[in-house]
């Protein structure tokens, strides 16, 4: 069935993001950050940190960009990690939300930039800094099915030859629930909320993306059901979070949304909201599995050329690989 709306803006606004941007929006990214980094245990794996390292060895500051950033989280987590490893690194944050942000104090606190960008605007991407790792995670509910492409070449244009790109996304068709029979209602409002995301094709697009855009593309997937039974807990108060998040933005776009879903009026999507969030105080947990896709992008190089200038005809460039971001990947 066809979404339709009154009018072109308001089609807009729908497809670029689906979820909440409110402090309580922001106190659910905060929970989702958290249980995201206990379930992946590091955020800069063992061959990134090297490839940081290797530019702070020659004198330089590494610099490393988060789009989608929100409050900043996975900004700040980085930071730490790269303390530990003696890496000074140039931190900047992205969002179109800028009311997400984090309190100045805080970011200057950790010295991390924050800037408002669209990610489907690829003009604003043009006077933008060059980037040695480009991180994205869970946008996807940013990026609508005829958006993928353009975003991803967006965040591709701030990335070095040679730069990391990561993208880590939550992949909705394969989620689990702990007893689909006994949590019925978390199903059906889920069910819906897929209808609203209209997103369950990430998983073969990002690895077509990757696979044919980028150099020794890596798919690694994690789940929440390698966390323990608090984690677990915690993760079923962020999906109730975000469910009624889902919900709230539907309803504020109007009857269209409503009757796109196959319902006759908000009230019967809010009766639906409320035994979801039932279920999952009584016990419902939903399990997420998450990937991590992460490439590298080649290196463009042509006689009497600077390799970071990728210019020019394509005919007159030669694209090739330093043996040493060879090895890190594989």
């Amino acid at each position: 069935m066809s979404l339709e709306f009154s009018n072109a803006e308001e089609a807009k606004d729908y497809a670029e993001y689906t979820l909440g941007v409110d402090d309580d929006a922001v106190k659910r990214l905060v929970l989702q950050s958290g249980i995201t980094r206990e379930m992946m245990k590091v955020l800069l794996p063992e061959k990134v940190i090297a490839h940081l390292r290797a530019i702070s060895a020659k004198g330089e500051r590494p610099r490393i960009t988060d789009i989608g950033t929100g409050p900043g989280n996975w900004l700040f987590d980085v930071r730490a990690q790269l303390k530990e490893e003696g890496i000074n690194a140039i931190l900047d944050g992205y969002d179109l939300y800028p009311a997400m942000f984090p309190p100045e104090e805080k970011s200057k606190l950790e010295d991390i930039s924050f800037s408002e960008l669209n990610i489907h605007t690829k003009e604003a991407f043009v006077p933008l800094e060059k980037y040695d790792l480009v991180h994205i995670r869970y946008l996807s509910a940013a990026i609508g099915p005829e958006q993928w492409d353009g975003a991803f070449d967006n965040c591709m244009s701030i990335l070095k030859p040679g730069g990391i790109f990561m993208w880590e996304e939550l992949l909705l068709e394969k989620m689990s629930l702990n007893d689909p029979v006994k949590w019925s209602n978390v199903l059906a409002v889920f069910k819906l909320n897929w209808s609203i995301l209209r997103r369950n094709d990430v998983d073969p697009k990002l690895s077509s993306l990757f696979s044919t855009k980028l150099e020794e593309m890596t798919k690694e997937e994690f789940t929440t059901q390698s966390l323990p039974e608090k984690g677990q807990r915690m993760q079923a108060a962020n999906m109730s979070m975000a469910t009624k998040e889902l919900v709230d933005r539907a309803i504020e776009h109007g009857e269209a949304v409503v009757k796109h879903l196959g319902l006759e009026s908000a009230e019967q999507l809010q009766g639906m909201l409320k035994l979801a969030q039932q279920d999952f105080k009584e016990g419902c947990v939903l399990h997420m599995p998450v990937n991590r896709w992460t490439g590298v992008k080649p290196l463009v190089i042509a006689a009497g050329r600077d390799p970071g200038d990728t210019s020019g005809d394509p005919e007159n460039v030669q694209t090739g690989w330093a043996e040493a971001f060879r090895k890190w990947l594989c």
